[in-house]
């Protein structure tokens, strides 16, 4: 069956919320400025190794801690201040029933990241899922797409579904898979998504109407 691969963070969950509630916990629980929460929000929603970004973080604000004991945190709580909309839950039962098969590919660590597909739901939603963590590789190296179709047993025939032009649409693009990329407003200079959607829903729609090999 064809194959709609779908990222994680910023795609099936809104982790933009998430860090931001992340974020004021932290920076109540540290005494720190009002002011610096936007600051962390956004260090966590950047495309880069959290373990960077904790590092960086600790020496900016000062915090008399080990970064590592921050991202032990941040991995512990994130999963529960994840969320899937409706309309995305709808949407994957629908491909489902279209006959294609569904798999989350995502960089990340392992306990992080199935820390929120299973208590999202999307465990029983999707056929399966890679992590960076566990294949070695990141997107959008080709081998973590391809580690995603031989785990659920079909070809890279089908769909890339992500929010980042550089992961997602360009590694979805290099393995042969048509792109949706979940835009956020600018111009996707120098990409070629094959759609440009604002959900997971609107791009499962179009993949339905069109079908497998349109």
């Amino acid at each position: 069956m064809p194959l709609v691969a779908l990222d994680l963070d910023g795609t099936l969950v809104d982790q933009a919320s998430a860090a931001r509630r992340w974020s004021n916990d932290f920076v109540q629980a540290w005494g720190l400025p009002a002011g610096e929460v936007d600051t962390v929000a956004e260090a966590l929603t950047a495309r880069r190794p959290k373990g960077e970004v904790f590092g960086a973080l600790v020496e900016r604000l000062g915090v008399p801690a080990a970064a590592d004991e921050i991202w032990l945190d941040h991995r512990s709580k994130m999963p529960s201040f994840v969320a899937v909309s409706d309309d995305d839950r709808r949407a994957l039962i629908d491909l489902k029933e279209a006959g294609w098969t569904i798999g989350i590919v995502t960089n990340g660590m392992a306990d992080n990241q199935e820390g929120k597909i299973r208590p999202t739901g999307l465990d029983a939603l999707v056929d399966g899922w890679v992590v960076s963590d566990t294949v070695g590789v990141r997107k959008p190296h080709p081998a973590i797409f391809e580690s995603l179709a031989t785990r659920l047993g079909c070809t890279l025939e089908g769909w890339m579904i992500g929010d980042s032009l550089e992961l997602d649409v360009a590694g979805g693009a290099a393995v042969g898979l048509r792109t949706a990329w979940i835009g956020d407003g600018s111009d996707p200079a120098g990409f070629r998504p094959d759609l440009v959607v604002d959900s997971v829903a609107a791009a499962a729609s179009h993949i339905i109407d069109v079908g497998a090999h349109a």
